[in-house]
């Protein structure tokens, strides 16, 4: 019995496995379509899938059929076949996220989506999506989530309990423990942030060769996990708690030296190590974190005697920086015309980069939902106003690819609420040829993605990413926009 049992399981996850690959397959054959082809390709694709659908027996076929649809852009013929998926499929995964993002998103209360929850649980059990408890986790989170904000405590840990998956545990306890300890319950904080901290740290030091994707995405939670948990010992001045545990992380992950460079810091003062500390608060400051110069000064004095040369060595540091952000947009380079474009902005104007020619231009593509570019606007907004009397400078933030139909007024409402003087394009003008928005004939496959471009209308400069660091954004920006006014040399 248990012989013909495993057989089942094995040949089970086989299938689910060689489903997921076929779908994979078919979506990686009409990429060259969705990325490059012309709108008639695209049209003609679309009516195959339309077709193709009267023969699938599968949901995972509608899957498939409804992200290509999506990535080609045929939003009705996409919610047609969602339509179709779901009458058949009416306890299926479609049905299921629809009810996540429509009722348990959108509760009022707490102690809605906690009914929510229960509701989905009944409808749509976990057991019955064993390969998709990752979906469940992401909803127990939030729950859990929402009671800590309420203040309490039990039941926010009581559905903590209930994650699933291990790798992605610390996305759900981290939170909950920071809204804990803010509201200064540091007693229950504590165990969530070292079990979030213990379990990227488990990822963290396994074998290279047993690191899959859910390893490598755990192992990247450990400085913030680390440094949550630490700061509490350091608060409770167990430094050399502290320090056991930084110094064990920089040996297993000493790429992540700089998100634990603070709370490093902060123990090695407190066990008298303060050279080690100025050294760390040094390197710090060469990295653009202006934020700790009372501190160094402080530091340099006590290690010193005296102010003597302070600012000839706070100078130097300072070129230092500024030597690596040059070194560093080197690699940034490159010289091609940019497509033009005329896009409406929040005011309902046209605004066109030929009619901005003459100036150096700052393009930013972001998205409401995008958190690394929300997370670099504090700096972007310091780098336009230390612009703000530059003529030959403009600043746009291209807003592209949101998910929601009232996007428009979501945008208007994300600026006014953070007060961001930003000009604000809308990337949501189609070309009538290949169906492509401005962000894809710009080449970004990934947002936050900012361009430079000179006052001959060339692309001087591409970067992708973000960092929160205003004090560094700034800096990069200016040597970004100064290299930009000169004339290219090839």
């Amino acid at each position: 019995m248990k012989t013909t049992i495993l057989t089942i399981a094995l040949t089970f996850a086989l299938a689910n496995t060689m489903a997921q690959k076929a779908s994979g397959d078919k979506f990686q054959k009409y990429l060259p379509i969705i990325e490059k082809g012309s709108i008639a390709q695209k049209d003609s694709l679309t009516n195959v899938l339309l077709t193709e659908i009267k023969g699938y027996k599968t949901e995972q076929e509608f899957r498939t059929t409804i992200n290509i649809l999506r990535s080609l852009g045929k939003e009705e013929q996409q919610a047609s076949v969602e339509a179709i998926a779901k009458k058949k499929y009416p306890k299926g995964s479609l049905t299921r996220d629809a009810f996540i993002t429509n009722v348990f998103y959108n509760a009022p209360t707490v102690q809605e989506k906690e009914k929510a929850y229960h509701d989905l649980n009944k409808k749509w059990p976990a057991k019955n999506f064993s390969e998709e408890l990752l979906t469940y986790d992401y909803v127990l989170a939030n729950l859990a989530q929402g009671f800590a904000n309420d203040g309490n405590a039990p039941k926010a840990i009581h559905y903590l309990g209930e994650m699933k998956e291990k790798f992605w545990r610390g996305n759900g306890y981290l939170p909950v423990g920071q809204i804990l300890l803010s509201a200064g319950d540091t007693a229950t904080a504590a165990p969530l942030l070292k079990t979030a901290m213990d379990d990227s740290y488990y990822y963290l030091s396994l074998p290279e060769d047993q690191k899959d994707n859910k390893a490598r995405f755990a192992s990247m939670g450990y400085a913030s996990s680390m440094s949550a948990y630490v700061n509490i010992l350091v608060a409770q001045k167990k430094y050399t708690d502290a320090l056991g545990y930084i110094e064990n992380a920089l040996k297993a992950a000493p790429e992540q030296a700089d998100g634990l460079a603070m709370v490093y810091y902060k123990s090695l003062m407190g066990t008298g190590r303060k050279l080690e500390a100025y050294n760390i608060l040094t390197k710090l400051y060469t990295k653009g974190q202006f934020a700790v110069e009372n501190d160094l000064k402080k530091l340099y004095l006590e290690l010193n005697g005296s102010a003597q040369g302070y600012e000839n060595f706070s100078a130097s540091l300072k070129e230092t920086l500024t030597k690596n952000i040059r070194d560093h947009i080197k690699e940034m380079e490159t010289f091609k015309p940019a497509p033009n474009f005329e896009l409406i902005n929040l005011k309902g104007e046209k605004v066109s980069l030929a009619s901005l020619k003459g100036k150096v231009v700052v393009l930013d593509f972001w998205a409401t939902w995008c958190q690394p570019c929300v997370r670099s606007f504090p700096g972007m907004k310091a780098a336009q106003e230390s612009y703000a009397n530059d003529k030959d400078v403009q600043f746009l933030f291209m807003n592209t690819w949101e998910r929601d139909k009232n996007y428009k007024e979501n945008v208007l409402a994300f600026v006014t609420k953070n007060n961001y003087p930003f000009e604000v394009l809308f990337d949501d003008q189609k070309d009538p040829q290949t169906g492509e928005v401005m962000a894809a004939k710009f080449g970004v496959k990934g947002i936050p993605a900012k361009f430079i471009i000179d006052k001959e209308g060339n692309i001087r400069y591409f970067l992708t990413g973000s960092s929160p660091n205003v004090d560094y954004i700034k800096l990069e920006m200016k040597e970004l926009i100064e290299a930009a006014k000169k004339p290219y040399k090839g």
